[in-house]
């Protein structure tokens, strides 16, 4: 008796199969390029991502140890800003455009509903930007009118597993909170929003909580998915809430830390302080937890800077590691501001924010300039995680999942600086993971979320230095400091 957990992401389509107790019995993966038609447009075919999914499920139930251990039960893990119109059997009328696509409408729904931050908090958890399905939604009616009156449905990958497996789109709350017309009070669409935007209220799924079982997956579907005719679609959520899940991030005092291109903590809470959540530029959402909500800090300047890092200086990997080692706990005589996407919360937002790299001179090494940029993102997590606790969290213990994991050297700076136990995860794929569990929970295999998440396991401990964290004080000072007379000085004024 398995539980396979799907995760659509913004590049790849992943599917794996888990024993009851998180050990993973098959899985599978194909990427799924986006299409650049044009500058600044980065779009994907629906019906390519939907075959994708069908070749990595079909791929895992016929793996021979899953079928000696047949799923009964399927859930999805999903990027949530994406999505297309489509007809009601799902097919796309149009391209899905992709997170980091910059088509943006001509009155995007912050200035259509203008309103203060705060109160954005509170009505939906963020303020709304150009990559919300519902901007999308606004785009398409704009620029293609006669296809917007054709569509049954707008769908983002959620979406659209589910109305290939139910027979109707269903969306959880934290991916639904992404849209901007989602009613955090109610748990459900706000419809004075909706009104006032002006969309059609029957293009949107059916909200539907997280581990909500929807009965069988239809049998054409089950057969084309290589699934028995009993396994049964439970309701998943969106992939940063479903690696919350999978690495065992589901009690308040946890943060997870998703170390990838983006550099993203997420805490559950219990009582969020909305001001507090404006003012650092955060995100309160309905997140799979103990509690039921929690808080998300997102910097774009993760590992996209470390590798920019190494390929301006010329650096490898595999010199990284022993010039890391050389280095002790001695910090890097050069600094730097890793702000090379703009300033992220907790710093407010400036148009044009950029980052810096001070004191070089003719003998600082190119290792010693990567050293410099794996501090400031480090740095810059410690300023997120107190952003985070003057949101409401409580934190004692934070958890590592991604790429930027591997680097023990790293994981135990982020220990230093931040004070607290950093446990490495050793699930390779939390979001996949993650939507098992929840299916799970659906069908009954575990009692509650939190016995579900006990099956994550950690891989590595790093206990915080605080003889190494006291090296770095001046410069984290310094950092501070020059980050805040980098930003103009008309809004230097409201840093924090």
């Amino acid at each position: 008796m398995s539980l396979v957990g799907v995760d659509v992401g913004s590049s790849a389509v992943k599917a794996a199969a888990y024993r009851a107790d998180g050990r993973v019995l098959a899985q599978a993966a194909e990427a799924v390029p986006s299409l650049h038609p044009a500058p600044g447009a980065a779009e994907v075919s629906g019906s390519d991502v939907w075959a994708a999914l069908v070749r990595v499920v079909r791929r895992v139930a016929a793996s021979d140890r899953v079928r000696h251990d047949p799923p009964v039960a399927l859930a999805v893990s999903a990027s949530g800003r994406e999505g297309f119109p489509a007809r009601a059997d799902g097919s796309p009328l149009g391209p899905c455009l992709r997170t980091a696509d910059a088509r943006r409408p001509a009155t995007e729904v912050a200035v259509a509903l203008e309103r203060p931050e705060e109160q954005w908090i509170r009505d939906c958890g963020h303020v709304p930007d150009h990559m919300d399905p519902t901007n999308r939604i606004l785009w398409w009616t704009e620029q293609a009118p006669a296809t917007m009156s054709r569509a049954r449905w707008f769908l983002g990958w959620h979406e659209q597993v589910s109305l290939h497996l139910v027979g109707y789109p269903t969306i959880d709350p934290a991916l639904a909170a992404g849209f901007g017309i989602f009613d955090l009070a109610t748990n459900s669409w706000s419809a004075e929003r909706v009104t006032a935007v002006g969309i059609n209220p029957r293009v949107l799924p059916e909200v539907v909580g997280w581990a909500t079982p929807l009965g069988r997956i239809r049998p054409k579907a089950a057969a084309e998915l290589g699934v028995p005719r009993t396994c049964a679609f439970v309701t998943g959520s969106w992939d940063g809430s479903c690696a919350a899940v999978g690495t065992g991030v589901v009690e308040q005092g946890a943060v997870l830390v998703a170390a990838g291109t983006w550099e993203s903590a997420v805490a559950p809470l219990h009582r969020p302080r909305p001001r507090q959540v404006a003012a650092r530029r955060l995100a309160l959402t309905p997140q799979p937890s103990a509690v039921g909500r929690a808080l998300w800090a997102r910097s774009p300047n993760g590992t996209s800077v470390l590798d920019w890092a190494l390929g301006v200086t010329g650096t490898r990997l595999r010199q990284l590691g022993p010039a890391l080692e050389a280095a002790g706990t001695d910090p890097s005589p050069v600094l730097m501001v890793p702000h090379l996407s703009g300033a992220p919360g907790p710093w407010p937002q400036v148009p044009g924010a950029a980052g810096a790299v001070l004191g070089l001179t003719l003998a600082t090494s190119g290792e010693q300039i990567v050293q410099a940029a794996l501090e400031g993102i480090a740095i810059e997590l410690t300023l997120a995680i107190e952003a985070l606790r003057a949101g409401g969290c409580t934190i004692t213990v934070c958890t590592v999942a991604g790429g930027g994991a591997r680097s023990a050297w790293w994981m135990q700076l982020k220990a230093d600086l931040l004070g607290l136990p950093v446990h490495v995860s050793a699930v390779a794929e939390p979001g996949t993971l993650g939507a098992a569990l929840l299916a799970g929970v659906g069908v009954g295999t575990y009692g509650s979320l939190t016995e579900a998440a006990a099956h994550a396991r950690v891989a590595k401990r790093f206990e915080p230095d605080r003889r190494r964290a006291s090296k770095y004080q001046d410069k984290v000072a310094e950092h501070q400091r020059i980050a805040k007379a980098l930003l103009p000085p008309r809004t230097a004024r409201k840093e924090r």
